[in-house]
């Protein structure tokens, strides 16, 4: 029971911990969901943030990436025509960075993809912890 009790106040306490962040910072930690993914050496400080619209109509390209996201659990065809925030983060032990896409404080997309234009390219989970990655060429 005590083991329970301290794994209880653990998680209290780590959920605190990021409520601070936010109100202290004025920042939501968008990293946190790379971290979840098992990017531990994510950098928290944004690499840039970049405001993107996302088109009224998707070209092959757009497409294919709304698909990748969609296996991640997000969906881009809400948010056609919305302008929205690119916060990308870097993963130096892959060579790679994250894409995190923000409208109104919500994350909705995102993915982790090389450096090389040559890369591949995964997208960000919803539910980091129980869904299985697939890695989709663009």
């Amino acid at each position: 029971m005590r083991k329970y009790i301290h794994q209880i106040s653990l998680v209290i306490t780590a959920f605190l911990t990021v409520l601070m962040f936010d109100i202290v910072s004025g920042e939501k930690p968008y990293y946190r969901i790379v971290v979840e993914m098992g990017y531990d050496d994510v950098v928290a400080e944004p690499f840039e943030i970049v405001e993107v619209v996302i088109p009224r109509e998707f070209d092959k390209v757009y497409q294919r990436y709304n698909e990748l996201l969609k296996v991640g659990g997000y969906d881009l065809d809400g948010y056609k025509g919305r302008r929205c925030l690119r916060y990308t983060y870097l993963i130096p032990s892959i060579n790679s960075r994250a894409n995190i896409l923000v409208c109104d404080g919500q994350i909705i997309g995102g993915d982790i993809s090389g450096i090389t234009l040559d890369g591949i390219m995964i997208p960000i989970q919803r539910q980091a912890e129980s869904v299985h990655l697939q890695q989709i060429y663009l």
